[in-house]
């Protein structure tokens, strides 16, 4: 995993976000951008065999672009950043450390992109309400992130590459259900995750918005807890996105599993993944536990149920894979950015205005960009991040004055 670059911003002395300056604003951009470019860094821009990822995240991120303020909107006229983070300090929380990465960067690059595309790479040609909604936007992520992070920072690459969010009530929990694990109960555990994992991420249309890792938390014997969460499975009840209801069901829509590591380091980034090193640690797990929701309670799940999960989750994979398989290019493109628009039902979650807000993508949007990506596989502005992300690569210790995340013009 390559080094996280951050310089401490003057934003961080401030109590609130409220009101803040252009420079201020910028400041957090230039960071932002960073944080983007070491995520692209790690994993590249996507692509796939089935879907044509590159295109379809282009599409749902114009769909923010147009109309995520006014969803956003409604939500923090319920409900401060502040509170919502307090909320959200719990176990299988739908706002967490991904979905608060959501708020900032699907606009900020469907924002490059359009500035990019349409203003011949110029900020100050951006319509002015836009700006100021962005600048608005920013605001609110930034209270809300830096409530929710026990550091204090806005990102986890701010905060040491560390993923510290749930409270003292939650991880108590956690360590209270947690029993030792043998080599091969390790192993069967992890290998079960995958089979979760590979259903997970075929639902979002080859993404990971269903799951996220937390941590390290560490205990007193020197060992770090790490958790590993999942969301909005199906088990025949709430259908998430229009393929998701298949004949294989999952035990719960949610699944979470703790594990104590022994000598390993772990790192964690801004879209909630985590590294472990050595690669194979199965035999640096002493302890699991294994949980979901019931209700508005938290539940021990036995590691003996587990198995009923890889079943379900490699029976509905196949049936998605064959959904996804007869579409043609065009509704795999509005399924992927549908998929993406839906990651914004979390905080309408929070706030029971979920059934007011329309999930399936504006017709403007469609007019305008469909065709374009009937053609194409990524987005012309796509060649500003890679020829930034070179340079990133190259010349670490260059400030950059013009980052991927175009600046507000002064």
């Amino acid at each position: 995993m390559p080094n996280l670059i951050y310089i401490k911003p003057k934003y961080e002395v401030q109590a609130e976000a409220k009101g803040m300056k252009i420079e201020e604003i910028n400041e957090l951009i230039t960071h932002l951008s960073k944080v983007f470019s070491n995520i692209v860094l790690e994993r590249s821009l996507l692509e796939s065999k089935m879907f044509p990822v590159n295109a379809y995240i282009s599409l749902g991120f114009y769909q923010t672009y147009h109309e995520l303020y006014g969803v956003m909107k409604q939500v923090w006229d319920t409900i401060t950043p502040e509170e919502l983070a307090k909320k959200n300090r719990g176990l299988l929380s739908p706002v967490q450390v991904l979905s608060i990465s959501y708020l900032w960067m699907y606009y900020s690059l469907a924002r490059m992109g359009t500035i990019y595309n349409k203003c011949e790479g110029d900020p100050r040609k951006e319509p002015a309400e836009k700006r100021e909604q962005w600048k608005w936007m920013l605001e609110k992520w930034y209270s809300l992130a830096t409530s929710y992070f026990a550091s204090g920072k806005p990102t986890v690459a701010a905060s040491g590459a560390k993923n510290i969010g749930l409270g003292a009530d939650a991880i108590g929990w956690v360590k209270d259900h947690l029993q030792p694990v043998t080599l091969e109960q390790s192993k069967k555990v992890r290998r079960i995750l995958g089979s979760v994992d590979l259903y997970s991420f075929i639902d979002e249309c080859e993404a990971r918005a269903k799951i996220v890792n937390h941590g390290p938390y560490p205990l007193e014997n020197g060992e770090n807890l790490v958790l590993m969460e999942y969301t909005n499975l199906y088990d025949g009840g709430r259908v998430w996105l229009p393929w998701s209801a298949t004949e294989a069901k999952l035990p719960s829509s949610t699944l979470g599993v703790a594990m104590t590591l022994r000598n390993a380091k772990t790192t964690f980034n801004d879209i909630g993944t985590m590294t472990v090193d050595p690669g194979e640690y199965s035999k640096l797990v002493s302890k699991i536990a294994a949980y979901k929701k019931s209700g508005d309670k938290i539940v021990t799940v036995g590691l003996d149920e587990l198995p009923a999960y890889a079943e379900a989750a490699d029976n509905a994979q196949a049936e998605l894979y064959m959904k996804f398989a007869q579409m043609d290019r065009s509704q795999l493109l509005i399924s992927g950015a549908t998929a993406y628009w839906r990651c914004f039902a979390r905080y309408t979650d929070c706030v029971d205005v979920t059934d007011k807000i329309q999930w399936s993508l504006a017709k403007p949007v469609l007019d305008e960009y469909l065709p374009t990506f009937m053609k194409v596989n990524e987005d012309p502005a796509f060649s500003r991040i890679k020829r930034k992300i070179i340079k990133m690569k190259t010349l670490p210790f260059i400030k950059e004055k013009d980052p991927i995340m175009y600046l507000l013009p002064k």
